[in-house]
């Protein structure tokens, strides 16, 4: 018989072999710095710079050096800061195993785990290091490691390997090597650092990329006339290459992140580890979520409530003795704890029976079994669901059983069957247990508040037709129910999107109801914690594995809970819907921007015969617009109270005709510019003063759907406008690096400035309503 080591022994293997993980390879900030120099927006800026340097425009080199700089810098931070954001999600969620230390089962960190180790592994856990079983017998997915899709069978003496996952039975292994040492040197970890790809990202690119078409056409025309006008290649290049630069969405990648990441980590906070940074994206466009019944609408702290023996010869006693046996002592099982738990109440000495044999329950069979050795009787002991043991027995009152089945189920309690083999294959139901998993306290109101936001919730439990409704009812998801046992995959196509209950599911079940779905066009959330939930749980756009969810269900999740009960489930969504609030700011921003100044310039400049702005004015632009934006990313929007569903049309359409305002709008300001009678320098300096006014207070404009002050900016967005407007203010007024603009002239464009702001504002309302986006 194993021991397992002792406190001492464990301290001297770590000091010795070191944590049971991969060290991860940490690029040198130096070398991330670097990295932020090369692509496509710092070489086009890196070229003009150099031109400018070769011409010897030395404020325009200062400048664009400056916005490299500038870039780089913002870049690596915020990188740093996703990282530290990832580090601390990762220490978050941890792999849990029982280990045999000084003579005692406890919960152990997969890290801590040393060689020489005793490890027990069963379904749904992730094998935490390479060892062999010493113990039981297992069915292994080994998918991850080899690529074989094929679960392998492992026995006594068999080797198991760190990474792999229990998909059925029980093992005691012993750990012959951890970390670096293990075969395959794969640390066990939930939490995925992949830059996510994100939907959002790939429509807003596809929308910058047909700007970036039509701006090289005007950029063309621009370039034609300016040769046409007598200017050379050297002076037109910069210029070109600046208008170029306003078209590449260039804080797109670095304000995607920023949002989700640190969104998760306010969100871990609260009790919800983000596992993958597209699920707060798949949470604001998620429509229909499917809640497992047990543990994620009930507590999981199941109890025994009712002992009903089916049989004269059978007391309760004998019942729940028969049922203990067949339970297990070290055990996850929620219920096999109940049953050990009403044991002890009743004064039940389980030890008078010795168990040859045990088979402990899996999703497919839906029972657990086991050979007992009782006196001088061998028996064969099962527990099971009643509907399941019922086609093996051979009572004669079975249709009775399933009326006492019924009513257990209509009190909302969850019948459980125990059964004996006396004989050769004649099985006889002994009795019935009525396990009573009450409501969690919050789940009503759970369910009350998604059904508030658009999100349909529909409950999906392996329990009879009976107990599921009744616990529907209880927390207000609906009373349609149907049993998947009575209905065919192609009925619960057509019938899907109007039940509310689906009882009596499977493990393929689930996944088909999360599949069929997403097939009429719907984004899905699926909340389990079981390894028979895990293939649903990938298959949603949104799998949440619960708190107390086995490793397998935490390793294909998008979330996972720390904390018992549903209410977090809220903040994902709104965090999700806040989100995509953010990148649809930046996008109508980033489009209007480009009319501002890309189409703007590129008429004005073939109107007049000459740059309205030059190459020092855009890259200034560009470098004070860099803070406002970035900021969209930490600001606080209000998320919409429906799902939100991408519509490139839509966005495109609001975005285009308010760019058209800020453009008619524009082309006043030249107009007055001229009519004041400006020289041609001082008229670049007052376009440059109300094009960046302007801008910046787009971007307080559009982050809301109705008038500008229904909601504060937040903070470091009002700070980066505020300096932004200060500096742009100092820089007109003393003529520093551009041309300087009397006060008259300043307090006129001032006056235009807010005017168009309000003019602006009046116009977003009216579009925003056009085209129901609220």
């Amino acid at each position: 018989m194993y021991k397992g080591l002792t406190s001492e022994e464990v301290l001297a293997r770590l000091k010795t072999y070191g944590p049971n993980k991969v060290p991860e390879r940490k690029e040198n900030i130096v070398v991330i710095f670097l990295k932020k120099f090369t692509g496509l927006t710092p070489y086009a800026i890196e070229i003009a710079a150099l031109i400018s340097l070769i011409l010897g425009k030395y404020v325009d080199f200062a400048i664009m050096v400056s916005l490299l700089l500038v870039n780089s810098v913002i870049g690596v931070f915020h990188e740093y800061r996703a990282s530290k954001a990832v580090e601390m999600l990762k220490s978050k969620l941890k792999v849990v195993v029982k280990a045999l230390r000084d003579g005692k089962w406890i919960d152990v960190i997969a890290e801590d785990i040393v060689p020489d180790d005793i490890v027990k592994i069963s379904m749904g856990d992730i094998v935490p290091a390479d060892g062999v079983i010493v113990e039981g017998s297992v069915v292994v997915d080994e998918s991850a490691l080899t690529g074989e899709s094929i679960p392998v069978e492992k026995n006594v003496n068999d080797a198991v390997y760190a990474g792999t996952t229990v998909v059925r039975g029980e093992a005691v292994i012993k750990i012959i090597a951890t970390g670096v040492r293990t075969r395959f040197g794969r640390t066990v970890e939930l939490i995925q650092i992949a830059k996510p790809r994100l939907l959002i990202e790939e429509i807003t690119n596809s929308i910058t990329k047909w700007l970036l078409f039509i701006d090289s056409f005007f950029i063309i025309l621009v370039v034609v006339k300016l040769i046409l006008v007598g200017l050379s290649i050297l002076d037109i290049l910069p210029f070109t290459l600046t208008l170029l630069l306003a078209s590449i969405p260039i804080a797109l990648p670095a304000m995607t992140t920023i949002t989700l990441a640190l969104g998760s980590v306010e969100l871990a906070k609260n009790g919800i580890i983000i596992r993958r940074l597209e699920a707060v994206e798949a949470a604001s466009m998620m429509d229909i979520i499917c809640l497992d019944k047990t543990g994620t609408i009930t507590e999981n702290r199941i109890v025994v409530d009712k002992v009903i023996p089916l049989s004269s010869e059978y007391g309760e006693k004998d019942v729940v003795l028969y049922a203990a046996l067949v339970s297990e002592e070290v055990t996850k099982d929620p219920i096999d704890n109940a049953i050990r738990q009403k044991a002890r109440e009743m004064n039940i000495d389980v030890s008078i029976a010795k168990i040859l044999e045990f088979k402990p329950f899996t999703p497919e069979t839906k029972r657990s079994e086991a050979i007992i050795q009782l006196g001088n009787r061998k028996l064969r002991v099962m527990k099971g669901a009643p509907q399941v043991l019922l086609q093996l027995a051979s009572n004669s009152n079975k249709e009775s059983i399933e009326k006492v089945v019924e009513a257990l189920g209509d009190e909302g309690l969850r019948p459980l069957a125990v059964a004996l083999e006396t004989q050769q294959n004649d099985v006889k139901i002994i009795g019935l247990l009525g396990l009573y998993d009450k409501p969690r306290e919050d789940s009503q109101h759970f369910i009350k508040i998604m059904k508030g936001l658009g999100v349909n919730p529909k409950m999906i439990t392996g329990d009879n037709i009976h107990v599921a409704k009744a616990i529907a009812r209880k927390v207000g998801i609906g009373d349609k129910a149907v049993s998947l046992r009575e209905v065919s995959k192609d009925q619960l196509s057509g019938i899907i999107e109007d039940i509310d209950v689906f009882a009596e599911v499977t493990p393929e079940d689930k996944y088909d109801i999360v599949e069929a779905l997403q097939r009429k066009g719907h984004v899905v959330g699926m909340t389990g914690d079981g390894v028979n939930d895990a293939p649903a749980l990938k298959k949603a756009e949104l799998g949440i594995a619960v708190s107390g969810a086995t490793d397998v269900a935490k390793s294909v999740a998008s979330a996972v809970l720390l904390y018992p009960g549903l209410r977090v489930i809220v903040d994902i969504i709104s965090l999700g819907r806040s989100a995509y609030r953010k990148i649809v700011v930046w996008t109508i921003n980033k489009v209007v921007k480009t009319f501002g100044i890309v189409y703007f310039v590129a008429l004005s400049t073939l109107i007049l015969g000459l740059p309205i702005l030059t190459p020092t004015h855009m890259i200034l632009m560009l470098l004070l617009y860099d803070f406002p934006t970035l900021s969209i990313s930490i600001d606080v929007i209000r998320p919409s109270k429906k799902p939100e569903k991408w519509n490139v049309r839509k966005l495109t359409m609001m975005s285009t005709i308010l760019g058209g305002v800020n453009l008619a709008e524009l082309f006043i300001a030249l107009y007055i510019a001229k009519l004041v009678d400006l020289p041609y320098p001082q008229m670049q300096s007052f376009i440059f003063y109300i094009l960046l006014l302007t801008g910046l207070l787009n971007v307080v404009n559009f982050r809301e759907t109705g008038p500008f002050w229904s909601s504060r900016p937040g903070k470091y967005m009002l700070l980066a406008i505020i300096v932004d407007s200060v500096v742009a203010t100092i820089l007109v007024w003393e003529g520093i690096i551009i041309p300087a603009l009397p006060l008259n002239i300043m307090a006129l464009a001032l006056i235009y400035v807010v005017s168009a702001f309000l003019v602006t504002d009046v116009a977003k309302i009216a579009v925003f309503k056009a085209f129901n986006y609220k």
